[in-house]
């Protein structure tokens, strides 16, 4: 027996103290029946005892120096955290062998969950589900160091992207049709979310790792497991981060490639609608230009009643009309196409806002003031044009008949994007209607945008307006503004550069 170390010395001491009191005790209680009855068995417990409390402490004085040089090991171990051994005892080595194999583990660990960290921040969401499966099957793999790990999907919401079967770590391998095993691995045992299993039938020893998210995938990672040991605690909360990883991957893979797919229909969708406007735009030009022209010529012949005249004026208006539309239309197409390139040239706004209000021939009260020094606008008069009209037409359509329209023409001298400095012009649009809300004016310059209220006060309105003069006035390098409160009207202020002229008109 090797009494140098610390345990068996301690079971010696114990055995030393015990087994002498022990015989006493049976040969008091055997031999010594008269002097029991005599003294009584309660004094004879008692003596037995404080005999055997002295017996231990003539063993504990004996064994003090070994014991204490134990504790002085230990606590010197404990204060030092080294694997030496103290004074040449034991103890520092058997305590020492268990922390080493404790560093190597956590050290293992730290390996796993550091590459697992890597991976996780390198997958590629983008390349698609298969590409992402063969990715979490390399991470499985080189985490556990287990080549044998495979990944079985179930169910997935969008089969086309990612087609139920057996998936390996090389995404341009045929994925493998799933088979009696996988289909008996996901029936077995209970199924616990993102927890593993530990299978034994007919196939052998297997694991299976739950690595399902709710309604996107069904799936599942297996290694076959003959052999070995069932997963320690320490191996199975691994393989749940793994799943776990594994899950939200797949997730993400499959909400982005569905997200990819809409977003190219949309697109598609959305060339389509810019086609198809730039076609009906060019294609109602011309005969809108030969109703114009037809009636202007019309209107001309000395014998016509004054009836057929003012329906010759209608016709030409409506079609003057249409025609603007129309611009509207080829205008916001030529905007989404980016080959909108309007003129740079220095005009007056203030006879443009009158032959636009005139050409509307809204039966209601109108004002245009000019306020501050004169300027002329920089830009392109007719773009310039088909702004004032979509935001007049607006105006007239969106408040009281009986209410006025009003028009203000100023100099800023921070009016720009941005509230750039410079000289600017600033024609401001106000009307009397119902207003807009908050919701409303932070859409209000949407494509084909139309609140409820606008709705039901103009039915037959296109929802490009203010999105084309937007975008007309930007590209001239100004700026639309709204100001509008509920049930106090609009004001529309558009920014132009401008240079300031002297009271002559000169530039």
């Amino acid at each position: 027996m090797d009494l140098g170390r610390p345990a068996v010395r301690l079971f010696a001491i114990i055995v030393v103290v015990a087994l002498p009191a022990i015989a006493v005790l049976g040969l008091v209680l055997t031999l010594a029946d008269k002097w029991v009855s005599q003294v009584g068995p309660a004094m004879a417990f008692f003596l037995v005892g404080i005999g055997t409390v002295a017996w231990a402490g003539i063993v504990a004085s004996l064994t003090a120096r070994a014991t204490t040089r134990d504790l002085r090991d230990v606590v010197a171990l404990a204060a030092r955290g080294d694997t030496e051994t103290p004074a040449g005892g034991q103890v520092g080595e058997d305590l020492g062998a268990v922390r080493r194999q404790l560093r190597a583990t956590l050290d293992e660990r730290n390996r796993q969950i550091s590459t697992l960290a890597a991976d996780v921040a390198g997958a590629p969401i983008t390349g698609g589900p298969v590409e992402v499966a063969a990715r979490v099957v390399a991470v499985a793999r080189q985490v556990t160091g287990d080549p044998t790990w495979l990944l079985i999907v179930l169910r997935a919401a969008d089969p086309e992207a990612l087609p139920a079967g057996v998936y390996t770590d090389d995404p341009t391998a045929t994925r493998r049709e799933l088979g009696e095993l996988e289909q008996w691995a996901a029936v077995s045992g209970e199924p616990t979310r993102l927890q593993p299993r530990y299978l034994v039938g007919p196939w052998g020893a297997v694991v299976a790792v739950d690595a399902s998210s709710g309604e996107e995938l069904t799936a599942m990672l297996l290694a076959p497991w003959e052999g070995r040991p069932e997963p320690t605690r320490a191996e199975r909360d691994l393989l749940s981060i793994i799943a776990q990883v594994t899950a939200s991957a797949m997730e993400h893979s499959l909400l982005y490639a569905r997200l990819r797919t809409q977003t190219d229909e949309l697109n598609r969708l959305a060339a389509v609608q810019r086609d198809f406007l730039r076609g009906i735009t060019h294609d109602l030009q011309t005969p809108l230009t030969s109703i114009r022209a037809l009636a202007a010529d019309i209107g001309q012949g000395a014998d016509l009643t004054d009836q057929a005249k003012t329906d010759l004026e209608t016709i030409a208006h409506q079609a003057d009309r249409l025609r603007r539309m129309v611009g509207q239309l080829l205008a916001v197409s030529r905007l989404e196409a980016g080959a909108l390139e309007p003129r740079q040239e220095v005009f007056r706004v203030e006879p443009i806002v009158e032959r636009t209000w005139e050409a509307l021939r809204a039966a209601r009260s109108f004002t245009l003031d000019l306020e501050g020094p004169m300027q002329l606008a920089v830009g392109d008069p007719d773009r310039f044009e088909q702004v004032m009209w979509a935001v007049l037409d607006n105006a007239v359509k969106y408040s009281p008949p009986e209410s006025a329209i009003a028009v203000t023409v100023s100099a800023e001298a921070e009016g720009g994007p941005g509230g750039l400095s410079g000289t600017w012009c600033e024609v401001a649009v106000a009307d009397r209607g119902p207003g807009m809300s908050a919701a409303v004016r932070e859409r209000a310059f949407d494509q084909f945008f139309r609140s409820d209220e606008a709705r039901k006060a103009a039915p037959d309105g296109s929802g490009i307006g203010l999105y084309a003069a937007r975008g007309l006035i930007e590209a001239m390098g100004g700026s639309v503004r709204l100001e509008s409160t509920p049930a106090q009207g609009t004001t529309v202020r558009i920014s132009l550069p401008a240079e300031p002229v002297d009271p002559d008109g000169a530039a």
